[in-house]
């Protein structure tokens, strides 16, 4: 299995959080090939024209194992005889396969606001999602990690594969062309398919192992289907099997502040992308062997029929029928896969937004989400999730990037893309490959492209200014001042409140002598006047004689919500303080058994009582607890002492128990502290896969904290080199 996985790492192309053409496809000038990146682009492109010759990239990721760069060159070299994988994954894994081929393409633009391009392309996809780690273990025939008998639960594990060619042909328009400049674009796609696969098992029961050391799959249940469609997995040869027809849209936002005529250049300040990919699917007819089957291995022994060395050999679905066909009653075929089935495209949603810095200096921080991911869809495969920031110089004809891209996979990728001429080349994780010297991800995009830049537009020549007509100010005619005009204007009262407009602060507004004839103030705008108003300078309400709602506890919650008014309480509780459900001092909100009392020293529950044996048995087990050296890897002596606490949580279901790792103080503190939770974190998985809770199990890495003797004598780092067990009620 280990041979295989390398294999599969050198020689499969695999999809997982890396973009395809990381850091390329944030390019304004990736020509034709922005299209299949957002039909959007393909209207007021940089280029006149341009055609793709060939284009290739290939990604490898996974979240079982990573490879060393050292074995990673050996490998790329042909020699798979040494090499070095890590297994880091010991639970569900997930393999992600993606090759995908730009054919011949072209890119026309009709005139300035509609665009047109034909392109074609070759894809390959294989998803292998939650695949159990236990199962894996035992087909890699790696003892040391299985503990037998062991659970199975392949819930939600399946293979889904897929191979196709597209050909499309995309409109794009300009929508709105302003400060705001707006275009989208559509692509329709014929698919030719040349085959699909899957393969799904949803299984409950238990691996085990005979006295001659042969794995088989016994009390166990569940359903088993696979099928193909078009090629044998064997014998691919490019022909059409299927068909179906596909679509992709997509539209590109621009704020551009500054006016540019120029076709060849960049205009905007910052952009913002958002497209839709691969809608649309391809029918095929099942295969001859293609089934679905029901497991029932409910034996004891002699060993059931079902040992899974009978797949060892396995190399078609035809194999896979005769194997399963022979495993007597333990399996039975249910019914045959026959008609049609649909195989969906791996349906995307991306988006981006890019920040034009300063002269050819751009910032991307762009991402996409599968819209088919963690389905139990057997007919469907997916891409992943990724997120990416990307920095990059770029002109007409040289661009440089460094895509730094995060998701659920292979974790955090630095790459680097260049593009010169003609021709780009890059990578979405060579930097953190040779940084870190190894790698969960490989990958690799080429291509070349030539294209036809926009040419620059003529500058006409400027007419002659028309001289501004002046304009001659006439002087307004000043109003007649007569004694009589005087007499009148001291007379007049516009608002009739009794003061004249003449002594009058607000000759329009009835008010009152004592406010120089204004209304009454409202200093604070709460429709209460000042007169009235206990709280002049506060908004408040009427009701309350122009003051705020009153709050007559001083928490916060004004008494017309509070529902203890006299009592300091919490916003969260109305007003009120903290319950206290069980009267046991403690409250609701930092007791752990809220509904039993106990004092505040056991947080709230009752005090824990159990037996000096059961105590024994513990401390017994935790001194007992034997690593390899330097590892977090229990050694088989300390299984019966674990074993016994495994009995005591199970007997006692009320039980739960905390796990403190520790070492001495030799060598580095952060490396001491990370190996300490790494056992206790060990001893905790031991404990799930007996069967208890994860929930009832706390763990915690101290480090060479806490030394219960001298670090100074070698008897004394002995006993500080130590993992503690602590029982709890809660």
């Amino acid at each position: 299995m280990r041979k295989l996985l390398l294999i599969g790492f050198v020689l499969i192309s695999l999809n997982t959080i890396a973009q395809d053409y990381a850091g390329y496809n944030t390019s304004n000038y990736s020509g034709v090939n922005s299209v299949f990146f957002n039909p959007g682009n393909v209207v007021d492109s940089r280029y006149k024209w341009s055609v793709n010759l060939v284009s290739i990239n290939t990604t490898v990721s996974n979240d079982y194992a990573t490879l060393t760069t050292s074995g990673l060159f050996k490998a790329l070299g042909g020699d798979t005889s040494s090499y070095n994988i890590d297994r880091t994954n010991f639970g569900k894994t997930n393999f992600l396969l993606d090759a995908d081929v730009f054919g011949p393409s072209v890119l026309f633009n009709i005139n300035a606001k509609n665009s047109f391009a034909i392109t074609t392309r070759g894809r390959a996809m294989v998803n292998v999602d939650k695949m159990p780690g236990d199962l894996l273990n035992t087909l890699e025939n790696s003892g040391n990690n299985v503990l037998f008998p062991t659970s199975l639960n392949t819930d939600g594990f399946k293979i889904s594969a897929h191979v196709w060619t597209e050909i499309g042909i995309t409109y794009g328009r300009v929508l709105l062309d302003k400060t705001s400049f707006l275009k989208g674009g559509i692509t329709l796609k014929y698919l030719g398919g040349i085959g699909a696969g899957y393969f799904g098992l949803n299984a409950n029961g238990k691996l085990d192992q005979d006295p001659a050391g042969n794995n088989f799959i016994q009390n166990t249940t569940g359903q088993l289907n696979y099928g193909l469609g078009g090629e044998d997995i064997n014998n691919i040869q490019l022909n059409f099997n299927g068909s179906g027809i596909g679509g992709d849209i997509g539209f590109v936002y621009e704020y551009r502040p500054i006016y540019i005529t120029a076709k060849d250049q960049n205009k905007y300040k910052f952009k913002v992308e958002v497209a839709l990919h691969d809608l649309g699917s391809i029918r095929y007819n099942h295969g001859s062997s293609d089934a679905a089957y029901s497991l029932n291995t409910n034996f004891n022994p002699p060993y059931d029929s079902l040992r899974l060395d009978r797949f060892s050999k396995i190399s078609s679905f035809n194999d896979l029928d005769t194997a399963l066909n022979s495993a007597g009653l333990s399996i039975q075929k249910t019914s045959n896969a026959n008609g049609k089935f649909n195989m969906s495209l791996p349906t995307s949603f991306s988006g981006s937004v890019d920040y034009h810095v300063v002269s050819g200096l751009y910032v991307n921080l762009g991402g996409s989400v599968s819209l088919n991911r963690n389905s139990s869809n057997l007919f469907k495969t997916h891409t992943a999730n990724y997120i990416a920031l990307t920095p990059r110089y770029e002109g007409k004809h040289f661009g440089i990037a460094v895509p730094l891209a995060a998701g659920s996979i292979s974790g955090f990728n630095a790459g680097l893309s260049l593009r010169a001429g003609p021709i780009f080349i890059g990578s979405g994780a060579v930097l953190t490959t040779l940084l870190r010297g190894n790698t969960q991800q490989i990958d690799v995009h080429f291509g070349i492209i030539v294209n036809g830049l926009q040419k620059k537009p003529r500058v006409k020549k400027e007419k002659e200014p028309i001289a501004p007509v002046a304009v001659v100010a006439i002087a307004p005619v000043a109003p007649v001042d007569t004694p009589m005009v005087k007499l009148i204007a001291k007379s007049v009262d516009t608002d009739s409140d009794g003061i004249v407009d003449s002594l009058d602060k607000c000759p329009t507004v009835a008010g009152f002598a004592r406010y120089n004839g204004c209304p009454i103030p409202d200093s604070d705008s709460d429709g209460v006047n000042d007169e009235a108003d206990k709280c002049p300078t506060i908004p408040g309400l009427a009701k309350y004689n122009g003051c705020p709602i009153p709050d007559s506890d001083s928490d916060g919650v004004n008494d017309e919500v509070d529902k203890c008014p006299l009592i300091k309480g919490l916003a969260r509780y109305n007003g009120c303080p903290i319950p206290d459900t069980d009267s046991d001092g403690v409250n609701d909100e930092v007791d752990k058994c809220p509904t039993l009392a106990g004092p505040a020293s056991n947080n709230g529950c009752p005090v824990l009582n159990v037996s000096k044996a059961i105590v024994q048995k513990i401390n017994i087990a935790a001194k007992g607890l034997q690593f390899q050296k330097g590892k977090s890897v229990i050694l088989k002596p300390s299984f019966a002492k674990l074993n016994a606490v495994v009995q005591v949580l199970k007997t006692n279901p009320s039980l739960n128990i905390d796990i403190a790792g520790y070492t001495d103080n030799s060598g580095d503190s952060i490396k001491n502290q990370k190996l300490s939770a790494d056992r206790a974190s060990a001893t905790k998985a031991y404990f799930v896969k007996k069967g208890i809770a994860e929930n009832r199990i706390s763990t915690e890495g101290y480090g060479d904290q806490n030394p219960i003797a001298p670090n100074t004598t070698p008897q004394g780092r002995i006993k500080n080199r130590r993992v503690e067990f602590t029982l709890r009620n809660y």
